[in-house]
């Protein structure tokens, strides 16, 4: 038999005591997204079709105890219901976000004793399916360990899709047959032919460990936990797992939101303290001097923050007495002539409550770091003092190995004297993101920043589940190969379609570099194309002397916005994005290798009224950018060239 809830009343309940059931429909309200439910044998499992083709078939649902599956089971109970209604993000890319499905919740019941009960959530979006696990009360199954997922995703036919291996490794250009992937990184895009896209993602992981994606089959992929295992505690809700669905590569950018909408609502009362902005690392000394000048140009030039990253209190992390007898002896004598004379063993304490004065050095047990030393003579109340007049805030570097657990410090010691400080902003790095206590540790870190006022960008291996909607004071996240890892373009322009999927990505672009040829505009339109409240640049101040025309559009570029339009989109070869922020438009485009020519239509601006374009583009053969202003209406379509590696960024406002 086929069984559709959606013609039944709201409340409406089906109860099946049988092993299997053919098919149970959960449609999204345009009808274009279907995720069925079936009991085969005592085995649930799911299937998924986008606009009537096949995506996912036949895929085992469920959950390993102790290394056995939870059931087989008989239908219990069968509910619909549906949902429609808009939350509005404190920071992001749209003004508000409609939060409409169709769902369905499948009670399942063991057929053997002790007859205990696992729910199914699935819910069919306009944007996508998705579904979860929930566990009511059942003291049977307190402190049960899950050794693994039973859940596949069976793909209908062998898709290509776009994995990475790990979190900083590079997007390819050319698509990976799924039967090809042994092992994948979460969000994973895949082709579904004619255009048609998919991405594989995870939402809400609070309660049990992120997972990768290893194969288990033919065109089958499972999620298998980071690190360790899952140990239960009644009621529970697990991670949303699901698909976005579009019809073309642009539209998962538009439905992206899906993932941040499976998060709890804002948890934070009074949000006015959250100041996103653009970020600069310092330039020149940690001195207290130094850092003021460095303000001195953010606010000059409009930037928010001035980021100190490590050494501010010391080493990263605390060293051992083996750790400084090896840096002790295998020290280059120019460093040992530094440090004659200087009491540095004081500074390798890893103790972000205090301020490290004189040298510190760099890496403990890496020789080839040991020539590496910052001297530190900062007074950081003053400087952040001296910031407010300007309206500057100060950002400082934390590594989670010194917080406990992983450390000696507590992390709400550490945040609340921080905050006592006045500092604004942190930066934590290297911590724990893999198993389901260091989950459950990190989110607590967060609600602690939010307690007290403190933003923050979280480093490393932390792949973005939408926390960012509960806890909007998580203003990004790496999670994925930043220019710290010197990507190809190829990767950079791949990021939009994949990892950015599921929440900003700290990609601390190094502006002004020519980084492999890049140019100015490729570099500055990063500040339109990868989205996030907080957009970390590099080398702003020390290349204060290359500035030309385009550092007006740096000086008005916002980073939280309204609205979102995908101008042109071509994952590894162009993007050209165009986000609105009040009144205006800012349009940031990247190129790859080849020299391109572009035609971009304006007809996402109001009919009828006459705006002002101030275009950047491209000097031809060169890294520098010219200004063009023109007046332009919803009728226009811009011709814009951009070099190899190059890019255009824009601004629309409405005429005066």
């Amino acid at each position: 038999m086929r069984i559709s809830l959606f013609g039944c009343i709201a409340a409406a309940c089906v109860c099946l005591s049988v092993l299997s059931v053919n098919a149970v429909d959960c449609t999204s309200p345009n009808g274009q997204n279907v995720i069925s439910f079936k009991l085969a044998e005592g085995v649930p499992q799911y299937d998924v079709t986008f606009a009537g083709k096949a995506v996912i078939r036949d895929s085992a649902l469920g959950l390993n105890i102790e290394k056995k599956p939870f059931g087989e089971f008989i239908v219990k109970e069968l509910k619909k219901d549906s949902h429609d209604s808009t939350w509005k993000p404190v920071i992001g890319e749209r003004e508000s976000v409609r939060d409409h499905y169709n769902g369905l919740i499948v009670t399942l019941r063991e057929t053997a004793a002790p007859n205990r009960e696992l729910d199914i959530e699935f819910r069919a979006y306009d944007e996508g399916t998705v579904f979860r696990y929930v566990l009511s009360k059942q003291p049977q199954l307190d402190g049960a360990v899950v050794s693994s997922e039973a859940t596949q995703f069976r793909f209908a036919e062998n898709f290509g899709a776009y994995p990475i291996k790990s979190t900083e490794a590079h997007y390819q250009e050319e698509p990976t047959p799924v039967n090809d992937c042994k092992r994948a990184y979460i969000p994973l895009t895949v082709e579904l032919g004619n255009g048609a896209m998919a991405s594989l993602f995870e939402a809400y992981v609070a309660e049990q460990p992120p997972c990768t994606l290893e194969k288990k089959g033919e065109n089958t992929l499972s999620p298998k936990f980071r690190k360790g295992k899952l140990t239960l505690m009644t009621p529970v809700s697990l991670t949303w797992r699901g698909l976005l669905l579009s019809k073309d590569v642009a539209g998962l950018i538009y439905n992206r939101y899906l993932v941040e909408t499976l998060n709890p609502p804002c948890a934070i009362e009074d949000t006015s303290w959250i100041k996103p902005g653009i970020f600069i690392d310092r330039s020149g000394g940690i001195t207290t001097d130094n850092i003021k000048k460095n303000m001195d140009f953010a606010a000059e030039h409009n930037i928010g923050y001035v980021h100190i990253d490590w050494s501010w209190y010391g080493t990263e992390r605390k060293w051992s007495e083996k750790a400084i007898k090896h840096f002790q002896e295998k020290m280059p004598e120019k460093s040992r002539k530094k440090l004659e004379g200087q009491d540095w063993i004081k500074n390798t304490t890893g103790d972000p409550t205090t301020v490290a004065h004189g040298y510190v050095p760099y890496l403990q047990f890496n020789e080839r770091f040991y020539h590496v030393l910052n001297f530190i003579d900062i007074d950081i109340p003053e400087v952040i003092r001296y910031g407010n007049t300007k309206n500057v805030g100060l950002s400082l570097y934390v590594n989670g190995g010194t917080l406990i657990p992983y450390g000696d410090h507590e992390v709400e010691d550490v945040w609340k004297t921080i905050s006592s400080w006045g500092v604004q902003a942190l930066k934590p790095g290297f911590v724990g993101c893999s198993s389901q206590d260091d989950i459950k540790w990190l989110r607590n870190l967060v609600a602690l920043a939010a307690k007290y006022k403190l933003v923050l960008n979280i480093h490393d291996g932390y792949i973005a589940d939408g926390m960012r909607r509960t806890y909007p004071n998580l203003l990004t996240q790496e999670g994925g190969g930043g220019r710290e890892t010197n990507p190809t373009i190829t990767h950079e322009l791949m990021l939009p379609f994949t990892r950015h999927l599921v929440g900003a990505h700290d990609h601390t672009p190094t502006l002004y570099s020519g980084s492999d040829g890049r140019t100015k505009l490729f570099e500055l339109a990063q500040l339109v194309v990868y989205h996030g409240a907080r957009q970390s640049a590099r080398n702003v101040y020390g290349s204060r002397n290359s500035f030309g025309p385009e550092m007006e559009f740096l000086e008005k570029v916002p980073t939280v916005w309204q609205d979102v339009r995908m101008l042109k989109a071509e994952p590894g070869d162009c993007i050209v994005t165009a986000r609105r922020n009040g009144n205006r438009w800012f349009i940031g485009g990247m190129n790859d290798e080849d020299p391109r020519d572009v035609k971009l239509s304006l007809n996402f601006l109001e009919n009828g009224k006459k705006y002002q374009a101030t275009i950047f583009s491209d000097v031809k053969d060169s890294r520098d950018a010219e200004k063009k202003v023109m007046p332009v209406t919803s009728a226009t379509v811009l011709d814009v060239s951009m070099n190899a590696k190059g890019g255009l960024c824009a601004i629309i406002e409405l005429a005066k």
